[in-house]
């Protein structure tokens, strides 16, 4: 999805996150150039040292899971509880990706909803890093309400 993002490409036989990736990218907002420096960390336990050491000092978070892997939703709530013990109350948005793959769907977009809303989640949004069906639209969320968050 961050690949989709700053470069507006999808890599067919693109593979998670290995470790990290590290990205940075300007938006504008109401005349304010906001930047992004994002860090894209894997989510298996094998990089929870990673996960700590750039979630610190973070100002703001995706939470991302695959709507074909009901595993990686599972952990949506211990990842949002664990970017709290590093980061503080940040604020942060849930993403389920892989939304153009609806005939493997395992997740239903209105429990992931009510997950999102019950773990204070700014906002959730289901997106398709091969399409790029809403991978602007949360990215600028994202910005916007982290503007929101710290600046009014």
């Amino acid at each position: 999805m961050v690949e989709r993002f700053i470069n507006n490409k999808f890599e067919e036989d693109y593979l998670s996150t290995l470790g990290y990736n590290a990205y940075q990218k300007q938006i504008i907002y109401q005349n304010f150039t906001i930047s992004l420096m994002i860090f894209d960390v894997g989510g298996q336990e094998k990089f929870n040292a990673l996960r700590k050491k750039y979630a610190t000092g973070a100002n703001t978070a995706f939470i991302i899971y695959d709507i074909t892997n009901r595993n990686t939703f599972a952990n949506v709530g211990a990842w949002k509880n664990e970017l709290y013990q590093i980061a503080g109350g940040i604020p942060f948005i849930v993403i389920g990706n892989k939304a153009d793959l609806q005939a493997e769907r395992q997740v239903p977009t209105d429990e992931a909803a009510q997950m999102c809303s019950a773990l204070g989640a700014l906002s959730f949004f289901e997106t398709s890093a091969k399409t790029g069906a809403g991978v602007e639209e949360a990215f600028q969320k994202l910005a916007l309400k982290t503007y929101e968050f710290y600046v009014t």
